[in-house]
């Protein structure tokens, strides 16, 4: 079946040969079936002329038409869930806005288009898609040019009460401490993230256009009526008296606004004032547990992404709360700090899924509660300090969930979870093919290549990882659990896989990698299109991806991994194409790497840091038994620099600067 991944691989190829793929890559195999037809739906493709529509109706400057067209497509766009096309038709609406306003005349109703534009991209924000390219130009008071005068509805909806300053009132009844918090929490979910009723108060401004407040007048206003008729908010706590109280002396106060900016979302008003109130959020570094103390990895990670993660997700977290990694679930959300380190019992995630002493509903919401035994082993790892005991708090959820299965579980039980989970990561990247499998012990090699070039293959990579298990590990497990070779029988496959992992276009050149996802330590190939493999070049490309992915399964840092992966492989091929060009593209790689920050901080392009850090590491490896100490003492849980310090007498990052340095130093002679 001919697939819309086909076409575009063809259109490429048909339109920019000089963005092709070389014609001779490790196990590429091209077939000639697919190619006609890709060709054909191409050509077809091009000859179609598309319908044009909004900006594009016409040509020459833009018109207020095209403008309300764009943020009439962009509004639907939102409404469908589609944030990010949604922001593109802004950022263009926002463009045409700009050079409309640069006109000796401004057009009347190009003020009115500009608040449009500005809640369109107010409402994109709140669904975390980017508006840093949505530019609204300022607007000219008296709609002229040159002026940088805001709309007036930027500034604040009525002056101050006689008597009274901002100041004043703010040190009583402040919007952006006391107002906005007390808005996103109780009407947050309906009224700021929602539009329920079609009532909507994204920020201050937003809310001074809906009428709901009358400044000068608490009590007769729309929004506090609401409230004090228990009419709102619904389906969770009430306002307090106390509460009530801010509104009315705020609204009295005539409703000032003594923030910076009045289209910031209430939502981030209300995080700023909450960080303001609250002891600055744990930041938690992976330390080594006592006995007998809570594993946040194996044990809270697991639970907190299987029941909540999937409505705090990273994207549109419910509450703005999002526990796609620890540093952001620590940050909290509408409702503040959910977890106070040493105060289980305290903290509002315990209350929460205790369904006890809270507000609204108990969590996690339409599922059954926790078992009481789950609820006591968060509690626990919130009572000893919130300890993180793998990774870093910057690290995914899943990361740190595989983890701690990695290390809890034995390496028999371990490798079907991880063989499993490869199986269902081909699925996600490549979803209309099944894989040919093939197992090897410790090894799984899975693909789309003809059955005996996988069986080949797969021979192949046995051999290389017994090889390794000796030269790196000392004898012992390549790596916890086994690895997983993929092999790509077309490159578009391969570039699906990784955007599948990545969520990024596959960079251009690069035809094999190795990384983690999830529970899946891997090695993955576009494959080579020759019907006789060259074996060395085999040889070394598996050496080099299946060594990175085993010492990234064991923590080792990408450059360093690299480095032993390309060390490894030119030393089991010495003699392969691929490895001596290799050696000719070493001192050309240290002349575009940049600082040696970039290398160890991961800012080099992959190519580039596998070249150097190659370069650096083979010297080290020189005296045998030195990469397999090393390998022993990461199994035995210590930490890179502990270990590279103990085995290379020297610091990892200062021994390589030192290094970059001298060969700087040897390239100027």
């Amino acid at each position: 079946m001919f697939h819309a991944r086909h076409l575009g691989f063809v259109t490429m190829h048909a339109l920019a040969p000089s963005m092709r793929m070389p014609s001779k890559q490790p196990w590429y195999r091209v077939g000639p079936a697919w190619i006609a037809t890709g060709i054909v739906c191409a050509t077809s493709s091009l000859l179609t002329v598309p319908p044009v529509h909004g900006a594009d109706r016409q040509a020459g400057p833009p018109t207020l038409k095209q403008v309300h067209e764009l943020l009439d497509e962009a509004s639907v766009l939102l409404a469908d869930g589609k944030a990010g096309k949604a922001a593109d038709k802004t950022a263009e609406a926002a463009r045409q806005i700009a050079e409309l306003s640069r006109q000796d005349r401004m057009p009347s109703g190009l003020r009115s288009l500009w608040e449009k534009c500005r809640s369109v991209k107010n409402e994109i924000a709140l669904e975390g898609a980017d508006v840093d390219r949505i530019e609204l130009p300022p607007l000219a008071a008296g709609g002229g040019k040159g002026s940088s005068a805001t709309p007036a509805a930027s500034k604040p909806a009525s002056p101050m009460p006689a008597g009274k300053t901002a100041a004043a009132v703010a040190r009583s009844t402040g919007f952006t401490a006391q107002v906005a918090p007390i808005l996103a929490k109780h009407c947050g979910g309906c009224h700021i993230a929602g539009r329920k009723g079609g009532f909507q108060m994204v920020s201050y401004a937003g809310l001074m256009k809906t009428g709901m407040v009358q400044p000068g007048a608490g009590a007769a206003s729309r929004l506090v009526e609401v409230i004090l008729s228990g009419d709102m908010p619904r389906g969770g706590g009430k306002v307090s008296p106390d509460e009530v109280g801010v509104l009315m002396r705020w609204i009295d106060a005539g409703a000032p606004f003594d923030g910076a900016d009045p289209t910031l979302p209430l939502d981030a008003l209300a995080r700023q004032a909450a960080a303001a109130a609250q002891p600055p959020a744990p930041k938690p570094t992976a330390v080594k547990l006592k006995e007998g103390e809570v594993s946040f990895a194996a044990e809270v990670a697991p639970v907190l992404l299987e029941h909540c993660a999937g409505c705090h997700d990273a994207t549109n977290p419910e509450s703005n709360l999002s526990m796609a990694t620890l540093e952001r679930l620590l940050r909290g959300g509408r409702g503040g700090p959910p977890l106070v380190a040493g105060k289980g019992a305290e903290s509002l995630l315990v209350k929460k899924i205790k369904g006890a002493g809270i507000e609204g509903q108990r969590m996690p919401l339409g599922k059954d509660p926790l078992p009481d035994a789950v609820i006591a082993t968060i509690q626990a790892w919130v009572d000893q300090g919130l300890k993180l005991d793998m990774l870093t708090p910057k690290d995914d959820l899943a990361v740190v969930a595989a983890a701690g299965r990695a290390r809890s579980l034995t390496h028999e039980s371990l490798r079907p979870v991880r063989f499993e989970a490869a199986k269902r990561l081909w699925a996600r990247a490549i979803p209309d093919e099944r894989p040919v499998v093939e197992e090897r012990g410790d090894v799984m090699v899975l693909g789309n290549l003809s059955s005996t070039r996988m069986k080949a293959m797969a021979d192949q990579a046995e051999d290389v990882g017994g090889r390794l298990r000796d030269e790196l590990a000392g004898g012992s497990s390549l790596v916890k659990g086994g690895v997983v070779v993929y092999a790509f029988a077309k490159s578009y496959d391969f570039s699906s896989f990784w955007q599948t992992v990545f969520a990024d276009e596959r960079p251009r050149g690069v035809s094999a990698g190795a990384g983690i996802a999830g529970d899946v330590v891997y090695a993955a190939f576009a494959a080579a299109a020759d019907d006789e493999d060259d074996v060395a070049d085999a040889t070394a490309a598996l050496t080099e991806q299946m060594a990175v992915a085993a010492l990234l399964g064991r923590g080792v840092p990408n450059w360093f991994a690299r480095g032993c992966g390309r060390s490894l492989a030119m030393k089991a091929a010495p003699k392969s194409a691929v490895v001596q060009k290799w050696r000719r593209e070493l001192p050309e790689a240290m002349q575009r790497m940049g600082p040696a920050a970039d290398v160890l901080d991961g800012r080099a392009p992959s190519q580039t840091t596998a070249a150097v850090a190659g370069g650096f590491v083979t010297p080290l490896l020189a005296t045998g038994g030195r990469l397999p100490a090393l390998v022993k003492q990461l199994d035995g849980g210590a930490g890179f620099d502990q270990a590279f310090q103990s085995v290379f007498r020297g610091p990892p990052r200062g021994a390589f600067e030192a290094w970059c340095a001298q060969q700087a130093r040897n390239g100027r002679k």
